[in-house]
């Protein structure tokens, strides 16, 4: 058989699904960026390059003013934050077209209940204008930990394939009778277009 022929034979074959391909994430190179430490450790938890995140946009940086350290990926945002739990992590990132925001664990502290705090910004972050909307609270699941699911807004209009761009902060509460205390404060803001 002539080369060309068996090329074409091979072609058809694949085309038919007789043969088997490679998929695009095993055959993805690796990201130029690889993530450590604590990050690094979530963004393996979520599948790596393949998971939510994918590959990293630039290395694992210092938050000015704060304690932690933060890094971006091609989908969201990952960050540490110590004042909050000596291993906790909060992560933005999109799935299924919404924005998820989820954080843990605060070890040693545990909380009553959790308190989100979020800003939307219009696609292309038009002048700056962002629209802040009240926090609001967590009062059932882990007392360590936590996950929110936002939709995109109805009536965005999309710009560079998202909607919207969430940034979210948490903190860890409890109830007192004079007044509630969230000691340890929000953690690092992180952000998601979604």
């Amino acid at each position: 058989m002539r080369p060309s022929s068996r090329a074409l034979l091979t072609l058809a074959a694949v085309v038919a699904g007789v043969l088997p391909t490679t998929t695009t994430a095993a055959s993805a190179a690796p990201c130029p960026v690889q993530p450590y430490g604590l990050i690094g450790d979530f963004w393996h938890s979520l599948g790596g390059q393949n998971g939510p995140l994918g590959c990293p946009t630039g290395e694992e940086r210092s938050v000015p003013n704060a304690n932690g350290r933060k890094q971006s990926f091609q989908w969201g945002q990952v960050a540490w934050t110590p004042d909050q739990g000596q291993r906790m992590i909060v992560a933005a990132y999109r799935q299924n077209g919404k924005a998820v925001f989820r954080w843990g664990p605060s070890n040693p502290f545990n909380y009553d209940y959790w308190r989100v705090y979020w800003t939307v910004n219009p696609p292309g972050d038009l002048g700056g204008l962002a629209l802040s909307y009240p926090s609001y609270r967590i009062k059932t699941g882990s007392r360590t930990a936590g996950k929110v699911v936002h939709p995109v807004p109805t009536g965005q209009i999309t710009s560079g394939g998202y909607a919207a761009r969430f940034t979210f902060w948490v903190k860890g509460c409890d109830s007192r009778t004079l007044g509630d205390t969230c000691r340890q404060g929000y953690t690092i803001p992180v952000s998601v277009n979604a």
